[in-house]
């Protein structure tokens, strides 16, 4: 084995390592790792790139020390690397090329362009009214206390109690908030959204919802928050809203209409899923897709490709810049 080889291959492969380690650093430090991977992975990622830095540095004594010393990587006798020039070069250029543009090609986030290839989905409680068992069915052993399974959606709203004095809403047990109308009784409330084993947290979080004059749609929660306000539409019909997200629109929506989205991300851009809202509003036109807008609004119901959806009649729109997080994640502390 020559000399040359001996030394080469072992410094291309330390420089594809190094690389890689170096594009991760330049990811994290500039918070765009998030573009891609969702927080809770970015550790192993780091790791990963410690990893890269070690093999590489091995990799890169192996080469000084052929060289510097005239001797092979190994003691064996054999020769260990590609057979041609041709065939090194195609094998390397398979991990230098997307190494490369990863460095030349800009980062950007996922939006409308990809939602709409995925598909836009408006309806974020179809999965768990899927799940639910038949309306009347019992309740698994999963949930042994849970009320008999019924479509939430569907039940029969319970109006909220009449304006009471402060004494006799402290007498009643009903808790009152300040600029919103008079608390439901927890009995009322458990009425108000029945739950069945696959509901019963939604339900939960419905209930801490429902007394808010202004419901806010907070970014740790946001996937379960919207979820909870499209399972219990019905109940949550008139109530205001507020959240963000990028525009959205397709050739089936009217000059009215858009939808705030967000993608989730379970783990890394490989899973990522475009959801959101539609949205109506006279100045609907005013916002171009994947502009990021704050809304604020009242929900409602409508029909919109042959299906019943939840929707905001925006009272308050304005423009707001993309935040650091673009993506949202599943909330695994959801419901325990």
């Amino acid at each position: 084995m020559s000399y040359t080889r001996a030394w080469v291959h072992p410094t291309i492969k330390a420089l594809l390592l190094f690389g890689f380690a170096a594009y991760i650093a330049y990811l994290v430090k500039t918070d765009r790792i998030l573009y891609y991977i969702s927080p809770r992975m970015v550790l192993y990622v780091k790791l990963s790139a410690l990893g890269l830095y070690a093999v590489g540095a091995h990799q890169l004594y192996t080469a000084l020390s052929a060289y510097w010393k005239r001797r092979a990587s190994c003691d064996c006798g054999h020769d260990h690397t590609p057979g041609s020039p041709w065939k090194s070069a195609v094998v390397y250029g398979m991990f230098a090329f997307p190494l490369l543009l990863g460095f030349l090609m800009p980062d950007t986030t996922m939006g409308s362009s990809l939602a709409a290839k995925k598909g836009m989905n408006l309806n974020s409680a179809a999965t768990i009214k899927t799940a639910s068992p038949p309306s009347g069915a019992q309740p698994g052993p999963a949930s042994p206390e849970a009320s008999p399974a019924v479509e939430p959606s569907k039940t029969e709203s319970v109006p909220p109690p009449k304006p009471a004095p402060a004494e006799e809403a402290a007498s009643s047990g009903t808790r009152t908030q300040a600029g919103s109308q008079p608390s439901l009784t927890d009995a009322e409330l458990e009425k108000l959204f029945p739950f069945d084993m696959f509901t019963e947290a939604f339900a939960k979080h419905a209930r801490k919802l429902y007394p808010s004059g202004l419901i806010t749609v907070p970014e740790e929660l946001y996937i379960e928050t919207l979820t909870t306000l499209d399972l219990y539409a019905d109940q949550f019909t008139g109530k205001k809203v507020k959240l963000s997200g990028f525009v959205y629109r397709d050739e089936t929506m009217n000059e009215r209409q858009f939808v705030i989205a967000r993608f989730s991300i379970q783990c890394c851009s490989a899973d990522a899923a475009p959801f959101g809202v539609l949205v109506e509003s006279d100045k609907a036109n005013l916002y171009a897709a994947d502009q990021w807008v704050e809304l604020t609004g009242t929900i409602g119901k409508t029909t919109f490709g042959g299906s019943e959806l939840m929707v905001i009649q925006a009272a308050q729109l304005s423009k707001i810049e993309a935040p650091k997080e673009q993506y949202v994640y599943p909330n695994f502390d959801f419901g325990a």
